[in-house]
């Protein structure tokens, strides 16, 4: 006689809920993961009204009523690349970063933060976005200070979603292909008008035709500056030009390396 017909269904029902049950009774957490056992929906908590943080082996659960969330706490590593930011003056540049963290408190990574990545993705993004444009073109050299000063930033956030941000840092910082075309007519422009500058010192009159100096500064620029020089003992006493003016032309020189400048000024003694 067939043996399924000796045992009744109601006894073959209740052997495979039994089997069933005590495969689902038993739960892995594996190596560089940690789990949080919901009883009902509920964290398990311990008698100091903490969650239960299940460590890696094996985690025993109730059938059907208890059910076991993981998250793995390895170091993590998010990329900003091609990055195109506007700075202080106008300028494009494109940067990279990358931000390393891991998880300390995995409840709160679990069920507290809704898309852990995505939201320390776009934390991240909008906090290198502030810090880069509102520096100039000069700063941006400081990628170690500028890195320290994003770390900090966003450490704010690491006791509130129980992460441990690791580093926050700048792989470079470079100028788009326009922008660093009037930074280096900027700097071009710089260094002829101190070449002027210090020829200007060497004597005690400074008189350049505007046609000669656009041609040495790449500029429009009409510089007459005219100093008379006091008699001592029947001897010329050479004095330097006036420095206030050479400070305004540098001044003029950065609003921007596209823009003209014109100044006319006229000292005596």
């Amino acid at each position: 006689m067939n043996m399924f017909n000796i045992v009744p269904v109601e006894i073959w029902t209740i052997l495979i809920s039994v089997v069933v049950g005590f495969f689902k009774a038993f739960r892995f957490v594996h190596e560089g993961e940690q789990g949080i056992k919901l009883r009902f929906g509920k964290a398990v908590r311990d008698k100091n009204g903490e969650p239960k943080v299940i460590n890696p082996g094996f985690a025993f659960l109730v059938p059907f009523v208890d059910t076991l969330k993981r998250h793995h706490v390895r170091q993590e590593t998010i990329k900003f690349d091609h990055q195109r930011i506007m700075i202080r003056e106008g300028l494009i540049f494109n940067v990279n970063a990358i931000v390393i963290f891991r998880i300390r408190d995995v409840y709160k990574a679990l069920f507290e933060i809704e898309n852990l990545g995505y939201s320390i993705e776009d934390l991240g993004m909008g906090i290198l976005r502030d810090e880069v444009s509102k520096r100039d073109y000069t700063e941006l050299e400081e990628t170690e200070k500028i890195s320290q000063n994003l770390l900090q930033v966003i450490r704010t956030k690491a006791e509130e979603w129980g992460i441990e941000f690791i580093q926050f840092k700048l792989t470079s910082c470079a100028p788009s292909t326009e922008s660093a075309q009037l930074i280096f007519s900027k700097i071009g422009v710089r260094f002829k008008l101190e070449a002027l500058v210090e020829a200007a010192k060497l004597t005690s009159t400074l008189d350049i035709d505007s046609g000669l100096a656009s041609v040495l500064v790449g500029t429009p620029l009409v510089a007459t500056t005219t100093v008379n020089v006091k008699q001592a003992n029947n001897r010329p006493h050479p004095r330097k030009p006036d420095e206030s003016i050479v400070e305004r032309v540098l001044e003029e020189l950065g609003r921007g390396a596209g823009g003209g400048i014109e100044t006319k000024e006229a000292a005596s003694v």
